[in-house]
């Protein structure tokens, strides 16, 4: 008796814990998520802009217009500050390839990397430092846009960093072997690492299928000291230690809803010299950690059917009509998930919000719009957004 009476309040407060995860559960459940737009800052500006950075304290937006190299500058007024165009061979070029986000630091200048190495510059442009690489550095695919945001964490920088080609091709299984997904830059030692291979359980290793280099392109960030990377087409969140090795702790499958992963070609089939993009393939386009969450965007991937008319296209009077038939059929989404990586639910886009460019900075998010393709545009315009929790 005397047992049963010490037991009785340990097995209370074990139900009371119960009861209390349960009711957390179900108010988790009840809630819904929605995307509201509060704010947005008009740039007047004549070419293709992608979103590198904002700074909130600063007032200020950092943008890069693709076509030309220049990198802009402007307030939150949409008032231009600076255009930087240093792409040529003089010095103080950040040469023709920019590797990263450029990025607005605490002294108002703007630092980047590109393949000639480390560049900063001052609030009127000019070069205040410089550091070359130490040893040469293998061409990579970079990308001076928000979807491949530069992150820096205890000084070291990590990008995303493909390499196209190589010794091996497509239709190898060394190719595959040898993939990595990531590189890291120290800026005091004046190197570049790349990092992250493709995991052995991933589809691109255990297929036997080639793949091309879009379907593998990854999506990370950083959450703490963990490195969290989604593949491509493939939907797991791999997470790592962000020391080196880089150990992978943990591989979970994301539940996005409605989704078709790329099957890949058969590899008697697919071309080693040419690098192709299949719009069939759902895929993963940006991750980022947002206050207790994390965001991503995505394409879901056709269905079996329309993936089978897809890969039957073979002029461009098919295709118009094909693309027809589908459209507004498959559009992007956001997938709101807790730090784990369990989903919580889907968002739906707006149309004003391009899929793959947006920043998390001071608690928000911060929008590029979506590029008009019908109407010719002097302009684009930066988005605040907030989600917001609903019961």
């Amino acid at each position: 008796m005397e047992c049963l009476q010490k037991i009785a309040p340990f097995s209370f407060c074990i139900f009371a814990l119960l009861a209390f995860s349960c009711q957390q559960e179900k108010k988790q459940e009840s809630q819904s998520f929605s995307l509201e737009i509060t704010d947005s800052i008009r740039v007047e500006y004549a070419g293709l802009l992608d979103l590198m950075d904002v700074d909130p304290s600063r007032e200020r937006v950092l943008l890069h217009d693709r076509q030309r190299g220049i990198i802009v500058l402007t307030d939150f007024e949409g008032n231009h500050l600076l255009n930087l165009d240093k792409q040529g061979d003089e010095k103080g070029s950040y040469g023709q390839y920019l590797w990263s986000t450029a990025q607005i630091k605490d002294n108002d200048h703007i630092s980047l990397v590109s393949h000639m190495g480390f560049f900063e510059f001052d609030a009127e442009g000019k070069l205040a430092s410089h550091r070359k690489f130490q040893e040469d550095v293998p061409f990579f695919g970079g990308r001076a846009a928000a979807d491949s945001e530069l992150m820096e964490h205890e000084g070291i920088f990590y990008q995303k960093g493909l390499v196209a080609r190589g010794q091996y091709n497509k239709t190898q299984d060394e190719y595959y072997d040898q993939f990595q997904l990531l590189v890291k830059f120290d800026p005091e030692k004046g190197s570049a690492e790349r990092i992250i291979h493709l995991e052995e359980e991933s589809p691109f290793r255990t297929s036997g299928k080639a793949f091309e280099v879009p379907e593998m392109s990854p999506s990370f960030t950083i959450l703490e000291d963990k490195l969290l990377v989604i593949v491509g087409t493939d939907p797991h969140l791999n997470v790592y230690d962000i020391h080196p090795p880089h150990r992978l702790l943990e591989r979970k499958p994301i539940t996005y809803p409605d989704y078709n992963a790329g099957q890949g070609t058969e590899r008697a089939k697919a071309d080693p010299k040419s690098i192709a993009y299949d719009e069939s393939a759902g895929r993963t386009h940006t991750l980022k950690v947002y206050g207790d969450y994390l965001l991503s965007s995505f394409s879901p991937g056709y269905d079996f059917a329309d993936r089978e008319r897809y890969l039957t296209i073979d002029n461009r009077e098919e295709y118009s009509t094909f693309r027809e038939s589908i459209k507004d059929k498959y559009p992007p989404a956001l997938f709101l998930m807790d730090h784990q990586g369990e989903g919580i639910q889907k968002l739906p886009l707006p149309e004003s919000l391009d899929h793959r460019q947006f920043l998390v900075r001071d608690g928000a998010l911060w929008w590029l719009s979506k590029f008009n393709s019908e109407v010719e545009e002097d302009f684009v315009q930066i988005y605040k957004v907030a989600i917001t929790a609903k019961e």
